[in-house]
């Protein structure tokens, strides 16, 4: 190999490397994000209630829909009522009876406001 083309594959390198670096750097970023308080605890409200039903980091059905996104999305899964924080704490609290493939419990009297606003805070993050 000639010395001119070592120092070509040098420098394309560098920016390859470079690009890739910050890539890798913004995708930790992104997963080491902080909760707020009222979040990590929504967060451990989702694992101990919702999670053996609903997926918090995908769109996937699991019994229940997953919720990676509720909030951001134009309208809820399965209802198709507006995705508005206002119908997300109603269907906690009330359940859906009707629920496919598997009834959705009422956690109304089981969480308390707080819990319920707190978990809100989570799926807010997800």
């Amino acid at each position: 190999m000639q010395r001119g083309s070592s120092n070509t594959v040098k420098w394309l390198f560098i920016p390859v490397l470079v690009l890739g670096l910050s890539a890798a750097s913004t995708s930790w970023a992104k997963s080491k994000t902080t909760l707020s308080p009222a979040a990590e605890a929504g967060k451990k409200i989702f694992d101990q209630n919702c999670a053996l039903c609903h997926y918090a980091d995908q769109t996937n059905n699991k019994i229940g829909p997953g919720l990676k996104g509720v909030l951001k999305n134009k309208e809820l899964p399965y209802s198709h009522r507006p995705a508005t924080v206002a119908n997300v704490q109603e269907q906690i609290e009330k359940g859906n009876p009707q629920g496919k493939p598997m009834p959705m419990p009422a956690f109304s009297g089981k969480l308390s406001k707080t819990q319920i606003n707190d978990l809100i805070e989570y799926l807010k993050t997800l």
